[in-house]
């Protein structure tokens, strides 16, 4: 009796950590979630569970704990987050402090996505601004970056997102070390105590790309590599592996960019399966398949794969079973198998002038796909290929990834929030 005992307490442990969207991938880290009996039609109108007006800009992808969905924005000059209840009820709006708008025509100053555990919400903006904040909306800690650290180097808007791992909130601020102004910057990655904001250690990203290439709006990812958890960065022309306890680098991968070409800064993140890493590169160019594991540089032996003319700039890749779901910028779609590099099937999504800079997410056997005009996509999933099972409209642009959860499909455009929900 003991041990059926000590089994349930397990099951409702791993149950309760699923059932929270901690960050923009999902539970899975990999941009997948399970069954979801949400609607694959709906419109403004039509399966709206709730829809809630959102103060200011911003294209953050949601968090959600337990029955509260957090999000942050820029509006009249400050960064801000902002608590809803389940049913679309705002709990609470905090302001973080002065922020910065964005710069770029698709970018905020919010374009970083909040984080999120039994112990908080954590959130970050292009003004350098990163804070904890309680489940009910009081500030724990605060620091700024680009004050305590270095001045803003990206000739674009802050894209990554920080990550939580064990007792620590970590953040790569991947840019140039020259900006265009001739100022100097740094490179660095950063990690804090998450309940003291205390740093924990900072270790330098500097690895001398060329002109823009440095600059990466990535967010790294945490795995488990020959046997241990570390830290998986992609930007610059390098993934590399680091060390949780001080940040020191593992090992390293390159040829990414061996002509040293200009301007291949990355904008989407890498996405790993086992021990694998999906890492699209050179601006939709391609994407290559690296056995993570060794020591030093493991750029010649840890390349299993590559393929080019199918990479997306923007969106990040999806996992579903053993494949790797590759949308890019206008629409296209190729699945492959992670281990080998074989394509399974291609396929095309309708085109417009506009482009696809959410990432694609699965739930179940179902793939939600979001257009920046608003149009989202809902798709059945094959081993064989895809089927449109809806093509959906909501007014505004939609960059922020969408988050299937609780049978629900919760949805940011510019300037609202929807919650689906209805009869699959």
């Amino acid at each position: 009796m003991r041990q059926k005992h000590i089994i349930l307490i397990i099951c409702l442990a791993s149950s309760s950590l699923l059932a929270n969207w901690t960050n923009w991938r999902g539970p899975n880290f990999n941009l997948s979630t399970g069954e979801q009996a949400f609607p694959s039609q709906f419109s403004d109108s039509e399966n709206v569970v709730w829809s809630v007006p959102i103060p200011g800009e911003g294209t953050s992808t949601p968090a959600i704990w337990k029955d509260t969905v957090y999000l942050t924005c820029f509006y009249d000059g400050l960064d801000l987050a902002i608590a809803f209840d389940n049913q679309g009820q705002k709990r609470w709006e905090a302001e973080i402090g002065l922020g910065v708008a964005g710069s770029n025509r698709a970018g905020t100053g919010a374009n970083s996505s909040p984080v999120v555990d039994a112990g908080g919400v954590y959130v970050y903006y292009k003004s350098g601004n990163l804070a904890k904040l309680s489940h009910s909306g009081e500030q724990i800690w605060k620091t700024n970056l680009k004050q305590e650290y270095s001045i803003d180097g990206h000739w674009w808007d802050e894209g990554t997102s920080p990550v939580l791992v064990d007792d620590l909130l970590i953040v790569a601020v991947m840019q140039q070390t020259q900006r265009r102004d001739g100022k100097e910057a740094s490179a660095y990655v950063v990690a804090f105590d998450k309940d003291s904001g205390k740093e924990a250690w900072l270790v330098e990203r500097n690895l001398n790309a060329p002109v823009e290439s440095n600059d990466s709006y990535s967010t790294p990812l945490v795995a488990t590599v020959d046997g241990e958890k570390q830290l998986v960065i992609w930007g610059a022309d390098q993934l590399t592996g680091h060390s949780l306890k001080d940040g020191s680098l593992i090992w390293r991968c390159k040829n990414f960019n061996p002509n040293e070409a200009k301007n291949w800064r990355t904008i989407a993140s890498h996405t790993i399966a086992d021990d694998v890493a999906i890492v699209p590169y050179g601006r939709g160019y391609a994407v290559a398949g690296i056995q993570m594991g060794g020591e030093g540089d493991i750029t010649k032996n840890s390349r299993l794969w590559e393929i080019e003319r199918i990479g997306p700039d923007v969106p990040t890749p999806a996992i579903y079973r053993d494949t790797a779901i590759i949308l890019n910028d206008r629409g296209s779609l190729t699945a492959i198998e992670v281990k080998s590099g074989a394509i399974k099937w291609q396929s095309n999504l309708p085109r417009k002038p506009t482009r696809y800079y959410a990432s694609p997410v699965v739930a179940g056997d179902r793939l939600i796909c979001s257009r920046e005009d608003g149009t989202i996509f809902v798709c059945r999933l094959s081993e064989d290929g895809m089927e449109i099972l809806a093509e959906n409209t909501l007014p505004g642009s939609a960059i922020a990834s969408p988050v299937p959860h609780d049978d629900r499909l919760y949805l940011r455009t510019a300037n609202r929030l929807y919650c689906i929900g209805g009869q699959s």
